[in-house]
């Protein structure tokens, strides 16, 4: 039986960010091949390093562009060690077929699970990954005779989702434990929009597919008998692009129980938010929606091509909110092109204002991703292109010190506008209205487990408290902004 090495190749320092939960995309290719491609023994590290006293024939790494340079020292360790062959897949193949560090075999590019299972029927049958062999199965990108990039035929995404078993849970348990904690699942695969700086439709292919409700609900009942988690989190991309299929699985999960004594959570847009859609995730337990805000100036969303959402579907959405009594976790987006100080300002004006709907809010610069709209951009301005990936591509010594990283390697697009020195500073304003929100949250937690305690009585979704928040935030921006109190009242 050959022996398979799977590991998610993501730095230690990244960890918590890009690995807080079980790399279903692994859990899918070990089930697939059982189910496919007559099965094989798989062994999972959370660091690929620890593959190599298993000694597997072959090993598989997965990762996003940050961890590129990781995913290949790694590699290469096993290489040094073992001698096998190193595939890889994941977004950053995908998006960036036009470069792949010798020290990989093959690479996966977009979907992964048919193409493994040809790759593990070769193996079986040569035991070894011929460039003569790659070029008959779809989908791959590899090194050639020459050492030169050779792409085999596109392969087109699966079609029938209901014929895919669920992921491995039980092998990628093993080093994500999920027992008492939060457990994932998708329940469908792409996105309908291309925002300008996401790389999704370059990984799943344009489109959106999903299996039936039955194959979902199955799928549920499954994680609540094996884990009986608090919380179950709907990874999707987009949980609610299809809203007749949103609101008949909300509705199957109730009839069944699903939703009794655990937490749900999913991923939503602005524009896609109804009265029907927010009462269907709520009746489900959804109290919390993830939710990309991106910016609270339309001028900004229309720059990062958010297709249908403008400032005034942001309020809406967070009007929806208080009316069925969900929150948001949101992320914002800082240093767009032509960005201005009142577009940064209106982000936290969008937030000071609104501080009772949100349950966490996170400010993040601008990620230059292949394949995307910014990533034009990035080559216009920096210079950057598949050769040029400093500052995209992290290395150790980037997460030694952030201030050195955002000041010196992180490639700014916005330079015309705002220095570089002045954007860090409203960076900084960000993290301190993080840190407001956490601890905002943090109060009505407590308030709830404590209600009989006169002094936390206070604590609820009312004008005062917002005015409590709101003004403890206004003066941790004047420390940070003590030469220019100006911009604190929207001026630019």
């Amino acid at each position: 039986m050959v022996t398979i090495g799977l590991s998610l190749a993501c730095y230690p320092q990244t960890d918590r960010t890009w690995s807080y939960v079980p790399p279903l995309g692994l859990g899918y290719l070990s089930a697939y091949v059982k189910k496919y491609a007559g099965g094989a023994d798989f062994v999972v590290e959370r660091r690929p390093e620890d593959l190599i006293p298993h000694q597997p024939d072959f090993v598989g790494l997965t990762f996003v562009t940050f961890n590129y340079s990781y995913a290949a020292r790694e590699a290469q360790k096993i290489k040094d060690a073992l001698g096998c062959p190193v595939i890889c897949g994941g977004p950053h193949v995908s998006t960036m077929p036009t470069h792949l560090y010798p020290v990989f075999d093959v690479a996966i590019l977009g979907e992964g699970e048919e193409t493994f299972a040809d790759l593990v029927r070769l193996w079986k049958e040569r035991k070894a990954f011929r460039p003569a062999d790659l070029r008959n199965i779809p989908g791959l990108l590899f090194h050639n005779e020459e050492g030169q990039l050779e792409r085999s035929p596109k392969r087109e995404p699966l079609s029938d989702l209901d014929a895919i078993p669920y992921p491995d849970r039980r092998l990628i348990h093993e080093k994500w434990s999920c027992h008492g904690g939060m457990v994932n699942l998708m329940t469908s695969r792409g996105c309908p929009y291309d925002c300008s700086f996401c790389s999704t439709i370059h990984h799943w292919g344009r489109g959106f597919r999903y299996p039936s409700n039955d194959y979902v609900v199955k799928e549920i009942e499954l994680i609540r008998e094996e884990y009986n988690p608090p919380e179950i989190l709907i990874f999707d991309d987009l949980f609610i692009v299809n809203k007749k299929r949103v609101v008949e699985l909300c509705r199957m999960i109730r009839e069944r129980g699903l939703h009794e004594g655990v937490e749900f959570r999913c991923f939503v847009r602005a524009n896609l938010l109804d009265d029907e859609v927010v009462e269907a995730l709520a009746s489900i337990n959804n109290h919390v929606l993830n939710i990309g805000f991106e910016s609270g100036s339309t001028d900004i969303l229309h720059r990062l091509r958010k297709r249908g959402c403008t400032a005034r579907e942001n309020e809406e959405a967070l009007r929806l909110g208080r009316k069925h009594g969900v929150q948001y976790s949101s992320c914002f987006i800082l240093g767009t092109p032509g960005e201005t100080r009142q577009d940064i300002l209106s982000n936290f004006d969008f937030v000071l204002s609104n501080t009772d709907v949100f349950d966490n809010v996170s400010f993040a610069p601008l990620q230059i991703l292949p394949a995307t709209e910014v990533w034009g951009w990035a080559k216009e301005k920096k210079g950057i292109d598949e050769n040029h990936l400093r500052g995209i591509v992290l290395e150790p010594e980037d997460f030694e010190d952030e201030d050195r990283f955002l000041m010196t390697t992180w490639p700014y697009l916005n330079e015309e506008t705002i220095p570089r020195e002045e954007f860090y500073v409203y960076y900084r304003i960000g993290k301190q209205l993080e840190k407001t929100i956490d601890e905002l949250t943090r109060l009505r937690k407590q308030a709830r487990k404590s209600e009989a305690v006169p002094t936390l009585r206070f604590i609820s979704e009312n004008v005062p408290l917002k005015s409590i928040v709101k003004e403890k935030a206004r003066r941790r921006l004047r420390s940070l902004l003590p030469t220019e109190p100006s911009l604190l009242h929207g001026k630019p």
